[in-house]
C-alpha cells in the first residue's frame, strides 16, 4: 500500500509564480492535490488533470492532460510556464511560511503557490 501524501500539500493552491516569473493579475492558475493522487486545476487558460505521487518530499506528476482552448498570448505563455513547472517538479515543500514550492531535481524552485482558503 502506498503512503498517503503529506497533508500539508493536499488541497487547493493559487499559483503565484512559475519558472521565476510572477503570474498575471487575476490569473485563474491553480493546482489542487487530492488525497487520492489526483491532480486538477487550471494552467491559466485551460483546465488540467493528472495523477501525482508524493513520498516524503519526492514528487512525481504526470501525465497531465488539458482542455485545448485558445486564449490571449500572455495567458498561453503563462500556461506553458505553469505546465512545464508541474511536469518538471521533483519535490514539494510547504515550509512554515505556508507557501507551496515545487522544485526540480537540482532544487531550483519551479513554482510557488499560496493556499486557497477553503472557508466560504
Amino acid at each position: 500500500m502506498a503512503a498517503a501524501p503529506d497533508p500539508a500539500v493536499l488541497g487547493a493552491w493559487r499559483i503565484e509564480q512559475a519558472r521565476s516569473e510572477p503570474l498575471l493579475d487575476r490569473s485563474a492558475a491553480r493546482v489542487d492535490f487530492g488525497p487520492d493522487g489526483q491532480l486538477a486545476g487550471n494552467g491559466s487558460c485551460n483546465t488540467l488533470r493528472g495523477r501525482y505521487t508524493l513520498t516524503g518530499n519526492t514528487l512525481k506528476i504526470g501525465p497531465i492532460v488539458t482542455t485545448r482552448m485558445a486564449c490571449a498570448t500572455q495567458a498561453m505563455e503563462q500556461e506553458d510556464r505553469v505546465l512545464t513547472a508541474l511536469e518538471r517538479a521533483a519535490s514539494a515543500r510547504v515550509p512554515p511560511h505556508g507557501f507551496l514550492t515545487l522544485a526540480d531535481a537540482d532544487g531550483a524552485v519551479l513554482l510557488r503557490a499560496s493556499r486557497i482558503d477553503a472557508k466560504p
